[in-house]
């Protein structure tokens, strides 16, 4: 199992960054979540739930990455260092296998949260964003939201990993 094409798992060196198809790199994580709202549903004679319900979706992920210069964040039209974030408009950032080209995972409807910088002594500066999304997916489907996401003032082509 020692050739990449014969791995049953996905790791990081399969996957590449990328903003609207050009190769930007030096991603270091992506880590995504899902919230479902989920509550559950108690009445009165008893501290034990009798169901659970799920109430919103809530869809974020973090972004970290290497500091590149002339390539950061700001510079590629993904981030702001103020009021110009109001001129941005929404992505889609997937993530996609290398080897077969087929997506694993899409978040469509991407909105930048926050966004920071590190520089430290002796060590390479990076940069993390938080965003949020509307929905996601694993490229099967069909978005009720990817209209919205790819139709505002935004990025055209998103991010792919």
């Amino acid at each position: 199992m020692a050739r990449q094409q014969d791995q049953t798992v996905h790791t990081g060196n399969t996957v590449v960054l990328k903003v609207g198809g050009k190769e930007i790199g030096r991603a270091q994580g992506l880590d995504a979540r899902r919230s479902f709202g989920t509550q559950p549903v108690h009445e009165i004679g008893s501290i034990m739930p009798k169901e659970h319900v799920y109430t919103q979706y809530d869809g974020s992920f973090s972004l970290e990455r290497y500091f590149v210069r002339k390539q950061s964040l700001k510079d590629l039209g993904l981030s702001a260092l103020g009021e110009d974030i109001l001129y941005k408009g929404v992505i889609d950032v997937e993530v996609v296998d290398k080897q077969t080209g087929k997506t694993v995972r899409i978040y469509r409807g991407c909105t930048l949260q926050d966004t920071s910088e590190t520089f430290r002594v002796g060590q390479i500066s990076g940069e993390n964003s938080n965003w949020v999304y509307l929905e996601a997916g694993d490229g099967t489907e069909t978005s009720s939201t990817s209209s919205v996401a790819n139709g505002g003032s935004g990025i055209s082509g998103g991010i792919s990993f």
